[in-house]
């Protein structure tokens, strides 16, 4: 009776010290970790960024400086003729018919900063002429960036594919009183150092501009 009693004992030890192992694995924190799901930095893009080719150097030449001055001129023949002032000094290059560039005497051919004038006949109304003149740069030029337009003027950025470089160039449009489409064109174009200048030529020639009765 005795040798059952201790052999009870026994197993009953036994039985509570493999229960209290089981809990103490349950109850162990750091017996188990489980890794976090967390996004994994990429070693490099998978589609490669390319950075955008850089300018050739603008010719060395002074900007276009503000507040010229200037003199009338007119183009055109009886019936088609308008006037313009013109900066003093700047000479005349022919371009087509009814249409001419001006520019300091003294300045390169290319890469400076010019103004053009030309008699127009496509029978548009001004918006037209900024709608069709946007659509033919862009499909041109690389680089087009249009940084202001209006009902009758349209002003934009591009790289000049000839020489690569970064040019400004702003196009408006003229239509008489009383007639429905514009019949008169001009164009200032230079480099950004010359875009100031730019916009003061454009200014003071576009109030100038007059057809003559």
């Amino acid at each position: 009776m005795g040798v059952r009693w201790i052999g009870l004992a026994l197993a009953l030890l036994l039985l509570g010290a493999v229960g209290g192992y089981g809990v103490g694995v349950l109850r162990h924190t750091d017996a188990t970790t489980l890794a976090a799901a967390r996004p994994v930095p990429a070693q490099s893009p998978s589609i490669p960024v390319l950075p955008t080719p850089s300018y050739d150097p603008d010719i060395d030449y002074p900007a276009l400086a503000t507040g010229l001055d200037y003199r009338r001129h007119v183009i055109g023949a009886p019936g088609y003729r308008w006037e313009y002032d013109v900066p003093r000094g700047w000479t005349v290059e022919p371009v087509a018919f009814a249409e001419v560039r001006w520019r300091p005497a003294d300045e390169p051919l290319v890469g400076g900063y010019s103004l053009r004038v030309k008699i127009i006949n496509q029978h548009n109304t001004d918006a037209e002429m900024v709608a069709a003149k946007k659509a033919a740069v862009e499909s041109i030029y690389d680089d087009v960036e249009v940084t202001a337009e209006s009902d009758d003027t349209l002003t934009f950025r591009y790289r000049e594919p000839d020489t690569n470089r970064l040019r400004v160039n702003t196009f408006k449009w003229f239509t008489p009183p009383g007639v429905p489409t514009a019949e008169f064109e001009m164009s200032v174009v230079g480099r950004a150092a010359d875009v100031p200048g730019l916009e003061d030529l454009l200014a003071h020639v576009a109030a100038s501009v007059r057809k003559l009765s």
